[in-house]
């Protein structure tokens, strides 16, 4: 039996409902009857989602997070610190008289059938706390506790492994799940790099840019094109902030390339920047209809964002007054106002600031 409920535990570890089945097991073993239960009990907010007993009653469940938390006699035997791997406590230094008169016991276990609790408390790998209750039928003998103790300890190691396998597993799948999501939903080709410009991450838009002649072959970006592959090596090698490079395809559509880079950005005292310290953004030259609607939402008049965009796209003054039908002194005018509301002094600087909006996702 022990084998099958270890080989359990680790069943987890991928498949974190697998739980409520796994500390059923748990407590039949260490109680040595169906009686009584078992709970995982994450004591920091954000684990919330390992949370899991072995009652088919959810009304209990509800009942271990909602009243019973912060109730237990054990409450003050939580040490400040761990001494080890994990710690033992169990409610022995209560007499039964104790027990009969404890609010905690007489309100909400008895009503379950329990009679004692036995706690194990560990930390995971990222420093969080975790509780591993046994429940006691109400009539076991001193004998079964001791029993049962016993076959705890020796499980315990397995569910703290079983645990740091499994939050791992789950805090990298998630995050990159939720992080390939993001990237691919955005309307721009994008590639983070590492230092040797080797591509860690390639959204769905980038690996379409094979039919413009850019494809990632070895980890690395290759260009069908001439004009596009000397741009986009010179792009990657540079190091200055937020350059742009602008290139053509053999179909004559034009793109822009434009490179950063993820400076100073730390988590648990390490320099991400150091692990993903570039990415690449690939975009239509032409600037669309909702660029201009971020520059008249924040920025700009909509006369502003309709001829700065316009700018941006390569046109000239003369040419955006007869598509408009203004003249092309009211044109200029109106370019130099959107220059004082940018705080900017040039053509080049307005399309440069309008197509760094344009890669906001």
């Amino acid at each position: 039996m022990l084998s099958e409920i270890i080989k359990n535990i680790y069943a987890t570890i991928d498949n974190r409902s697998l739980w409520k089945k796994s500390l059923a097991t748990i407590a039949e073993y260490c109680n040595g009857s169906n009686e009584g239960g078992a709970a995982l009990v994450p004591l920091d907010p954000d684990c919330v989602q390992w949370r899991y007993g072995s009652s088919k009653n959810e009304e209990s469940d509800l009942l271990y997070y909602s009243q019973w938390s912060g109730k237990s006699p054990l409450r003050s035997y939580k040490p400040q610190s761990m001494p080890g791997d994990f710690c033992y406590i169990d409610d022995s230094f209560l007499t039964d008289k104790e027990l009969d008169h404890s609010p905690f016991y007489q309100e909400y276990l008895k009503d379950f059938g329990v009679r004692r609790l036995q706690n194990c408390l560990f930390e995971n790998f990222r420093g969080k706390k975790f509780l591993l209750s046994i429940q006691n039928p109400i009539d076991a003998p001193a004998d079964t506790l001791s029993t049962s103790k016993k076959k705890l300890i020796t499980l315990i190691p397995h569910i703290i492994q079983a645990i740091n396998i499994g939050d791992n597993f789950y805090y990298n799948k998630n995050t990159k799940d939720c992080f390939q999501c993001l990237i691919d939903n955005m309307p721009y080709a994008i590639a983070i790099f590492d230092k040797q410009n080797n591509i860690l991450f390639a959204n769905h838009k980038m690996i379409d840019m094979e039919q413009y002649g850019i494809f990632i072959i070895n980890n690395r970006i290759k260009n069908k094109y001439e004009d596009s592959k000397i741009k986009i090596e010179k792009l990657l090698n540079s190091t200055e902030k937020d350059t742009y490079i602008t290139f053509s395809t053999k179909s004559q559509k034009k793109f822009i390339a434009k490179i950063g880079f993820f400076n100073n950005i730390k988590k648990n005292n390490q320099d991400i920047s150091l692990l993903f310290p570039k990415f690449l953004i690939i975009h239509d030259c032409h600037i669309n209809k909702n660029t201009e609607k971020i520059l008249k939402n924040f920025f700009l008049s909509p006369a502003q964002s309709k001829i700065s965009c316009m700018i941006a796209n390569g046109l000239p003054v003369k040419e955006i007054a007869k598509t408009l039908n203004i003249t092309e002194g009211t044109a200029r005018q109106t370019i130099k106002e959107a220059f004082t509301r940018l705080d900017i002094n040039s053509q080049v600087k307005l399309a440069s600031f309008i197509k760094d909006i344009d890669c906001l996702p």
